[in-house]
């Protein structure tokens, strides 16, 4: 069930009823009642079945939840048994329904050169909706509750709520259980400034989603496939920046409107994008782009790991190996892993060199940063090549083609599709300069004036495309 599409707003519609009357009240376990089913509902309409995958990794993270409550500190090896075994079950059901076909595949490829014997069969399984995501949600509770960070829950829904909360359940934010747990038992009252910060929300997300990413669609599924071809250096660059542009509008797009439809249901969502391509350091962009996934990967993978506590390699290799595994969960390709060493290769570099001293002392400093945000982004405008393409070798042609110094004039329909890229690069200059305070927010006259714009763009721009891009993840 997609949130463009008509199922989605009459599910919202009911639990929105629920909230204004049942969540008012004090007995709350009502309201959380239906959330869950609501929940369930949303999850259910892609395929049924998987439902009872949602129930089991709940259902053993809830149980090694309270384990590790009732067992005491110095129970090291039994507390240590608990974890794994959790951790386990959650990374098994992950690796065999999203990395089973990859492993082999790969196996195949590797026995037939070896002994020339024909492929091995996949498994072929339709990749339940939002795994990657209710994953990592799951996980970090029993991690926290491990660590002291968090108490064990007493009670299972409140716990499932937690993962099945239908707003961010299959393409985040990645909430973490102290963020989002303390939420539940608030009496819902309404309070206008938040409905109004959610309905705002939830009309930047649809103007990113359906006239933006949507639009920005159309060339690049047209287009891009015949690139891996000759093509000249400047329809590479400009297929590359659509892409850039229709990711970020598509992820960002469906963050707002998920922290916007938990607002409007008495929720806060954590932030998930905060104009990334304005980052003047591969650090900065992470802590901008999928903000949530990058403090997931940092506390606990890089953290763990050692981080840059045992010395410069271990911290550089540490840097890619989370890199590489951040690539390998979005998806089970190599091009996607390729697209995470890049950034790991560029974060080790980053630390290297000290980039980040490059803007605190004299102009010829922060000249060399000026000058390194710019290769930030064509770093990453590259990556992006890697990850939309279906394969490394053709990922290389296309980046080929960037380089080839060939440049000539765009068609007429490329130039006019370039103008959905405009309320993007709006967008992330109205950040920039907020952050420098050289202009001020928008004042509640000028945010309802431009939701009004929005909403006319969405309804009259709407292209009739309405799968989000990590959907697939």
């Amino acid at each position: 069930m997609s949130f463009v599409s008509r199922p989605f707003v009459i599910l919202f519609m009911v639990v929105f009823a629920a909230r204004v009357t049942l969540g008012r009240r004090k007995n709350e376990p009502a309201f959380v009642g239906v959330l869950v089913a609501a929940g369930a509902v949303f999850y259910g309409w892609h395929v049924w079945a998987y439902l009872l995958l949602l129930l089991t990794s709940t259902s053993v993270d809830y149980c090694a939840g309270l384990a590790l409550g009732r067992l005491p500190r110095s129970r090291t090896a039994l507390r240590r048994l608990v974890l794994a075994a959790s951790l386990s079950t959650n990374l098994g059901l992950l690796a065999c329904f999203k990395y089973g076909d990859l492993v082999l595949r790969t196996l195949g490829a590797v026995a037939g050169f070896v002994f020339d014997v024909p492929p091995l069969p996949t498994l072929g399984w339709v990749l339940p909706i939002g795994i990657s995501f209710y994953t990592f949600e799951a996980m970090s509770y029993t991690i926290d509750v491990y660590r002291g960070d968090f108490p064990p829950l007493r009670r299972f829904t409140p716990f499932f709520l937690f993962i099945s909360f239908f707003p961010h359940l299959v393409a985040g934010p990645i909430v973490r259980a102290k963020e989002f747990l303390p939420q539940v038992p608030r009496v819902r009252r309404l309070h206008w400034p938040v409905f109004f910060e959610g309905a705002w929300l939830i009309t930047t997300g649809f103007f990113l989603k359906v006239v933006c990413a949507d639009n920005l669609a159309t060339s690049v599924d047209r287009y891009w496939r015949g690139s891996y071809g000759s093509t000249n250096s400047t329809f590479a660059l400009w297929l590359a920046l659509m892409f850039s542009g229709q990711i970020f509008a598509d992820f960002a797009g469906y963050s707002n409107i998920a922290r916007g439809l938990a607002y409007l249901l008495g929720y806060r969502l954590p932030l998930n994008f905060d104009a990334p391509y304005v980052a003047a350091s591969f650090k900065n962009f992470w802590e901008r782009w999928h903000i949530t996934l990058s403090r997931w990967l940092r506390d606990y993978l890089y953290v763990p790991l050692g981080g840059n506590r045992r010395g410069a390699l271990r911290t550089y290799g540490n840097l890619l190996l989370v890199m590489l595994l951040g690539g390998l969960w979005h998806g089970a390709a190599f091009h996607f892993v390729a697209w995470g060493g890049i950034h790991g290769v560029a974060l080790a570099a980053e630390r290297w060199l000290g980039i980040a001293r490059w803007r605190k002392a004299s102009r010829w400093r922060q000249a060399r940063a000026a000058l390194y945000a710019v290769t930030v982004q064509t770093t990453v405008l590259i990556a992006w090549v890697f990850f939309r393409s279906d394969s490394i070798p053709n990922a290389a042609r296309f980046t080929a083609n960037i380089f080839r110094f060939d440049f000539r004039p765009l068609p007429a329909s490329a130039i006019l599709a370039t103008i959905f890229l405009v309320p993007i690069a709006v967008l992330h200059a109205w950040t920039w300069l907020i952050e420098r305070q050289w202009v001020r927010p928008l004042s509640p006259f000028a945010r309802a004036a431009m939701s009004g714009a929005m909403a006319y763009a969405t309804l009259t721009l709407y292209s009739g495309r309405s799968d989000f891009i990590y959907f697939q993840f």
